[in-house]
């Protein structure tokens, strides 16, 4: 077994300790974005971490109603720019705490009033001691160059932040299911492995969603890149029916993630619209209805709303590119020309 499957079959065992770990801090955080009244949130992040991040921007100003954006480091480290940040809650998300960009974020927040927050996988990194509040993904080192469980922790974290802050307790409770719905997907693993032998040998592959599962395109999309080396590309389907749509014909390859809920009905739309080029469509979905007619399905045995089906889709692609990389006879452990910790300023 590769280091990358083993820490995608941790990540049950990894989300209920997350969680165990960081309540109270969750508690206290948001007791004290409550007293300073934040009005908006600036999260600074890279690679797999910005993807939780975008997950997060979904779940927080749709359960809290306040803005989240998406920091452009480079404003404070190419072009020496500072933000007022006062009244803001300011994230810096990295799994191994050691991002100087995100953490010139932190450093703006911090300098101008803001509550600040990281979320590591490191009790001792500069971040964590920079912020004013750390959340621990508490997910053991992850050796593989891929993150599975970090970035499923970071997710986890950012999600119950979001319940926690809007005092949702149906969102935290559907929250709390997901380590056990988890080990549902991974029994999937056998039919996973079959399926990435199938397209070992595509090309390029596009990947759609929208809404909180527009993240889990985006995280897809990278693994597949970091681990099989093929040309993935990701979209909000909703972007994907202007100008991308031309590029798909009958040799394209594309995946719909599309669980049941308020976005199912376009990604149907666009499921048909493909089809009807003769594209080959691959569909992630928890719905054997959505599921007719598509080229091939990865069927989840998993329910619940937007606030979770991330989590489950997301494990199901770290099991496909992990087994496609392996089909290709390459090292999913070790992508070339990556490490591990990546320092960007």
């Amino acid at each position: 077994m590769t280091l990358m499957e083993n820490e995608i079959f941790q990540q049950p065992d990894v989300l209920k300790d997350c969680l165990d770990f960081n309540k109270q801090t969750i508690i206290e955080l948001v007791k004290a974005l409550k007293k300073k009244k934040i009005n908006n949130v600036v999260v600074a992040a890279r690679g797999s971490s910005d993807n939780a991040s975008n997950y997060f921007k979904y779940c927080f100003e749709s359960l809290a109603g306040l803005p989240v954006s998406l920091a452009a480091p480079s404003i404070n480290t190419l072009y020496n720019g500072s933000l007022n940040l006062s009244n803001s809650m300011v994230i810096g998300v990295s799994q191994s705490g050691a991002a100087e960009d995100v953490m010139a974020v932190l450093n703006n927040g911090k300098a101008t009033g803001a509550v600040t927050v990281c979320i590591t996988n490191n009790l001792e990194s500069k971040m964590a001691k920079l912020a004013d509040f750390h959340l621990y993904c508490n997910a053991k080192e992850e050796k593989s160059v891929a993150a599975t469980k970090t970035f499923t922790a970071q997710m986890y974290l950012m999600a119950n932040l979001a319940a926690y802050y809007a005092d949702n307790n149906e969102v935290k409770a559907e929250l709390e299911s997901v380590p056990q719905n988890l080990i549902k997907v991974l029994g999937l693993k056998d039919q996973i492995a079959v399926l990435s032998q199938k397209y070992k040998d595509m090309k390029s592959l596009v990947v759609l969603a929208r809404g909180t599962n527009y993240a889990i395109a985006q995280e897809t999309a990278l693994k597949v890149q970091e681990t099989t080396y093929i040309n993935a590309r990701p979209y909000a389907a909703s972007d994907f029916h202007h100008g991308p749509f031309a590029i798909v014909d009958e040799n394209s390859t594309l995946m719909l993630i599309a669980p049941k809920g308020v976005s199912q009905k376009d990604m149907v739309e666009m499921k048909d619209k493909l089809l009807g080029v003769n594209a080959k469509v691959i569909v992630m979905t928890n719905d054997q209805d959505i599921a007719k007619n598509a080229t091939d399905t990865m069927l989840l045995p998993v329910e619940g709303s937007d606030y979770v089906t991330p989590f489950y889709n997301v494990v199901a692609s770290q099991l496909w590119a992990c087994f496609m990389s392996l089909a290709r006879g390459l090292n999913p452990d070790a992508p070339r020309g990556l490490k591990k910790v990546t320092i960007t300023k």
